[in-house]
């Protein structure tokens, strides 16, 4: 935006030839409406200072007041090269200036360098307030102070600047340290790095090179001995926030400082607000375990490695054993505290290399990468062992012992891949249930054939006693069906202690799976029963 049309024309046909797409307008008013409610999200603005109606820096302050344009970066174009003006431009929330003879090099990658600010800025907003709506959170807090180090390749140097920002208004907000340019660099806390051009970009191991364009890295301003053009366009090109020289004035330099720490600490407080966030769309909100989600994707992760580099991976998954009775006896707050404390005991017994899942209800789930069969029985039998000792209490008295039953599975001993592997491991977790629980049972390679499904014989069909004792012995844990009735009336019309009264107590526990077949063995038990009181008589 530039209220002279040639000085418009003339630096939006540069930037056009660039390959950038430009809007340009001659009136504030039509800018600020165009950034605020047009139908286009602007990268970058750029706004003349001297204009009627509004000037740059009241249009600037106006933006910075409005959500959508609170982060986009605003550069100001001047004839104007006083440091009063600069440091005005720079308080009333621009992000830097250029004149409007500044060399077509230099403005272009100071232009593609902001756009790029802009873009990860936006990018990390949209982030931000999507995650908000979705999980409600409060924004992260910013640190009370900000952090500053001082890197330059002369010490003395190094020394008299921090004596001059020490000394500064700016000197309460942050908290300066000075660091040699020998000590290698390769993460640091700090929010601002003030560093010499050749600690940025010079020797075998530049500055940028490690944190230039990297979303966490802090915001980094380059101070230069004298004013260079293909200076400036390198340091803007390798990421850089800012380039000055040892002659600006220090004004200008806190004032740039400030700007950078404001939008670097932004920056921080979006990216951590938005990694919470997304820690808590992967969690489990009753374990703090990893989700089913999650552990599907991890597991497809570890699989395709495990392919690539020809290693081993474990599967286990692991079942809560008795966990209606938990509910049904104890409570429903009891049988929440019996998944957190399964839950903290598999965390703790786990590697940290090692991913822990709450795959869904009463189920666990969990990767052993780069784990072979015998490594992995040996580990879930350590979990198993971990969970035995745990006991529930409920709220109104009553305690239960807790146990869990396991299945495992490898790869690629068992399977070639993550559908046929889950499978196989779960009906070796069932396998696990059916012969007691409270057990480990691997995945067997000779498929088997329960007693249970065998086909009878014509000649002699198992009687409905033979046939009941089964179905119980399949299911204890499900939900309480429809045939609570008629198994009561079975139990009442049975002796205590016989086999008939036992597996009715216990057919109060089965579930709706089964019910067709119990319901059409009612009407013969009963006529057993009654006929042999019959004979009795």
């Amino acid at each position: 935006m530039d209220d002279s049309i040639i000085a418009l024309e003339t630096i939006g046909s540069r930037l056009k030839e660039s390959g950038l797409e430009v809007a340009m307008t001659t009136s504030p008013l039509e800018a600020l409406a165009l950034a605020t409610e047009g139908p286009q999200l602007f990268d970058l603005l750029i706004l003349d200072v001297m204009m009627p109606q509004m000037n740059g820096h009241e249009l600037t302050r106006q933006l910075r007041g409005h959500a959508r344009t609170l982060n986009t970066p605003i550069l100001l174009l001047t004839s104007l090269d006083s440091t009063d003006d600069r440091v005005t431009g720079l308080k009333a929330g621009a992000d830097d200036f250029f004149t409007k003879t500044a060399p077509d090099a230099e403005m272009i990658a100071r232009v593609r360098s902001f756009i790029s600010l802009g873009k990860m800025r936006a990018q990390l907003q949209a982030q931000h307030e999507a995650m908000a709506r979705v999980m409600r959170e409060p924004e992260a807090p910013m640190p009370p102070q900000a952090r500053v180090e001082i890197i330059h390749h002369t010490p003395v140097m190094g020394e008299r600047l921090a004596r001059a920002l020490r000394g500064s208004p700016l000197s309460g907000d942050f908290h300066l340290t000075l660091r040699s340019p020998s000590q290698r660099m390769t993460t640091t806390e700090a929010d601002l790095l003030v560093v010499s051009y050749p600690v940025a970009l010079e020797g075998d191991q530049p500055l940028l090179k490690r944190f230039g364009f990297d979303e966490e890295a802090p915001a980094i301003i380059v101070v230069d001995e004298v004013e260079s053009t293909s200076r400036r366009v390198s340091t803007f090109d390798s990421g850089a926030d800012d380039y000055l020289t040892l002659n600006t004035p220090m004004a200008e330099l806190i004032a740039r400082m400030g700007t950078a720490l404001r939008r670097q600490r932004r920056q921080r407080q979006l990216r951590t607000s938005r990694d919470r966030a997304m820690l808590v769309a992967v969690t489990d909100p009753l374990t703090g375990l990893y989700n089913r989600a999650y552990f599907h994707e991890a597991l497809g992760v570890e699989f395709r490695r495990a392919q690539r580099y020809k290693h081993p991976m474990t599967l286990v998954l692991l079942d809560l054993d008795h966990f209606k009775q938990v509910n049904d006896t104890l409570g429903h707050t009891a049988g929440d505290q019996a998944l957190r404390e399964v839950s903290t005991r598999l965390r703790q017994t786990a590697r940290s290399t090692d991913v822990v899942a709450r795959h869904g209800g009463e189920e666990f789930a969990m990767i052993l990468p780069e784990t072979d069969l015998e490594q992995g029985l040996i580990a879930a039998e350590r979990f198993r062992a971990a969970v035995e000792g745990a006991v529930v209490k409920g709220a109104r008295g009553g305690s239960r012992a807790l146990t869990i039953s396991a299945g495992v599975g490898c790869y690629p001993a068992h399977a070639s891949s993550v559908t046929e592997l889950i499978e196989l491991i779960d009906a070796a977790l069932y396998k696990a249930k059916r012969q007691g629980r409270n057990r480990v049972c691997a995945v067997s390679n000779v498929p088997e054939t329960p007693a249970a499904v065998t086909a009878p014989s014509p000649a002699s069909p198992p009687n409905p006693l033979e046939r009941l004792r089964r179905l119980v012995a399949e299911d204890l844990d499900g939900p309480l069906s429809a045939t609570r009735t008629a198994a009561r009336m079975l139990h009442e019309a049975s002796s205590p202690g016989d086999s008939l009264h036992i597996l009715t107590a216990q057919l109060r526990q089965s579930s709706d799976a089964v019910r067709q077949e119990l319901l059409a063995l009612m009407d013969e038990l009963s006529r057993n029963i009654l006929e042999s009181r019959r004979d009795s008589h």
